[in-house]
């Protein structure tokens, strides 16, 4: 069965970080309509002054980020020591698990595009050690179709595997579709499955999903996405398997769940005891 929209997700601008102009598409109101994925961001800036403040140093515990960058440059610090610039093309992907600092700073571009999702650990997997990869553009694999093609960012498609999610598989994928095609896929029947338009407006069984929005599918074992216009869009497509698991997320980095569970995270930052690893961050 062909899945259908259960419903849209219209984006909204938003300032993060210190004072990095955003588009805010999923977060708490779609968490578990979304599950595992917590969060989308989105990215589109020519002028620098919307985007060079950057992230300062901040924390994370109990999720992975995973960073796209399809113009421009992100350069990453944490306190395991990384560091390392992600540029056209590329991801990121950071296991926070039991706590990492991290900041990410945005140089000057021409144009600053992509998306930032946050993907939720299971409570048995919330104090994992924390870790960063980089998958530079040209190893993630594009797989051409009758119409287009897709990059695997995470999971496999058609036999090819891209990267590996850590702890909870995913499939996650930039779909390529030129004018007036149609790019179909299986996908598992008890999967939640994600979409976001980043370039244009597709179409799902006739329902259209506006740039930077997001559609949340209904059930079914494959997905069928159009493209109506005059010119190749790209759509994010994710599917995970859901966790089913309570989440408790305050406004912040943080993502347990119970509530106890993040007043002792919040009291471990203000105490100094929040890093379970040891501290090798350089600045030199």
């Amino acid at each position: 069965m062909i899945r259908k929209i259960k419903h849209t997700v219209k984006g909204e601008p938003g300032v993060d970080g210190a004072g990095v102009h955003l588009t805010h598409v999923l977060s708490r109101h779609t968490m578990y309509d979304t599950d595992p994925l917590l969060l989308l961001d989105a990215f589109d800036a020519t002028d620098p002054e919307k985007y060079v403040a950057g992230f300062p140093m901040h924390p994370h515990r109990g999720i992975e980020t995973i960073s796209y960058v399809m113009e421009g440059t992100m350069v990453h610090r944490d306190s395991l020591g990384n560091e390392d610039a992600v540029t056209d093309g590329g991801i990121q992907w950071m296991t926070a698990g039991s706590g990492i600092l991290h900041e990410e700073e945005l140089p000057p571009v021409k144009r600053l595009f992509g998306v930032q999702l946050w993907l939720n650990m299971a409570k048995e997997n919330k104090f994992a050690p924390p870790a960063y990869v980089a998958v530079p553009s040209e190893s993630i694999p594009e797989i051409p179709f009758d119409g287009g093609k897709v990059r695997i960012l995470a999971g496999s498609y058609e036999g090819r595997e891209g990267h590996r999610a850590p702890y909870h598989p995913v499939n996650y994928y930039d779909v390529h579709i030129e004018p007036g095609k149609t790019f179909q896929t299986k996908v598992s029947e008890t999967a939640s499955v994600t979409l976001f338009a980043l370039v244009g407006s597709p179409t799902v069984e006739g329902e259209r999903v506006e740039h930077f929005g997001a559609a949340i599918l209904d059930e079914g074992d494959e997905v069928r996405i159009s493209n109506d216009t005059d010119e190749t869009i790209c759509v994010l497509l994710f599917t995970g398997e859901p966790m089913n698991e309570p989440i408790a997320w305050w406004p912040g980095p943080i993502v347990m769940n119970t509530d106890e569970e993040l007043e002792e995270a919040y009291d471990e930052l203000k105490k100094g005891t929040f890093l379970k690893e040891k501290i090798a961050m350089s600045r030199e």
